[in-house]
């Protein structure tokens, strides 16, 4: 027998599952969009953590979720604005 309980975890599996793919999808596409833009960097947990090589430092980050920190300390969300910060020499 269903009841709302039922459905209510089911929708909270989905879910899940979509944030799993969504992470997974945007780990591939940061890896292979900083690859088209010639940015090198190294691949750590299997594509959870890249190395990024910044014009001034590296720069942690976490293709999964979009977040980056460069090891001088400027911080920021999203593969288009670290590499917009790396052309213009900010980090």
């Amino acid at each position: 027998m269903n009841n709302w309980k039922d459905n209510r975890h089911h929708t909270a599996d989905e879910f899940k599952r979509a944030n799993r793919s969504r992470r997974s999808d945007n780990r591939e596409q940061s890896a292979k969009y900083l690859a088209d833009h010639g940015i090198l960097f190294t691949t750590n947990n299997h594509g959870a953590h890249l190395m990024v090589e910044g014009t001034q430092s590296m720069i942690d980050f976490w293709p999964g979720t979009g977040r980056w920190k460069s090891r001088k300390g400027k911080e920021g969300f999203g593969v288009r604005k670290l590499v917009k910060d790396i052309g213009e020499e900010v980090i």
